[in-house]
């Protein structure tokens, strides 16, 4: 896979995105990201969030069950998934951003697209947070603030912490990443993920989109 993919021109990325996938084994494909295959319809079985999508192999199409195509900008996440995948086990070792690979040149970046948005959304509602993340499929961390789990796709979870505030310190927030998230997609997309993932626990939760 190319690193130096970019968001900047969805188009040119999707189709390298396709042509990496195009190339692949099936099968070793199915194991080492954890999906199903229907064989018959030629197409991997694609959970994500709370949908389930299909991936026709080797064009690239992916249907959603409604039967409309993914946007591109989904479609290029769980393409980069299935080509990235190498089966690594799951580690349950949460890291922050600036330790994937790459990632702590573009901190600042990440905050403003990932924690900020999430910070903005539910920082005076810790309840609703822990209701949406639920409702995803999510599940509660013991350890400090609130931490919850979503699973994003079959390896890719994502933790997203808040730490509510009171009258003396504001709320904060973070979003952390399973140690094996490298083996998964590239650091770039993990920047992106993270603000679909609030915007589906923002529906969850009720909030009128702006």
């Amino acid at each position: 896979m190319n690193k130096k993919s970019s968001y900047m021109n969805l188009d040119v990325t999707l189709k390298e995105a396709v042509d990496n996938f195009s190339t692949l084994d099936h099968e070793e494909v199915a194991s080492n990201a954890g999906v199903e295959i229907n064989r018959e319809e030629q197409s991997f079985i694609m959970p994500f969030l709370d949908q389930t999508f299909r991936v026709k192999y080797p064009a690239g199409d992916i249907i959603g069950e409604d039967g409309n195509p993914a946007s591109q900008y989904l479609a290029i996440i769980m393409l980069h998934y299935l080509t990235t995948a190498d089966g690594t086990p799951l580690t349950g070792k949460w890291i922050d951003y600036r330790h994937l690979p790459g990632g702590h040149i573009y901190v600042e970046p990440f905050k403003k697209r990932a924690v900020t948005p999430f910070l903005k959304t539910f920082g005076e509602h810790p309840e609703k947070f822990r209701e949406a993340a639920e409702a995803l499929g999510g599940y509660s961390l013991s350890m400090s603030g609130i931490r919850m789990v979503v699973p994003v796709m079959p390896m890719v979870p994502l933790c997203f912490v808040l730490w509510p505030g009171d009258e003396e310190i504001s709320s904060s927030a973070n979003v952390l990443f399973d140690e094996s998230a490298p083996s998964y997609l590239p650091t770039e997309d993990y920047a992106h993920l993270p603000a679909i993932v609030n915007g589906a626990m923002k529906a969850k939760a009720g909030f009128k989109k702006k």
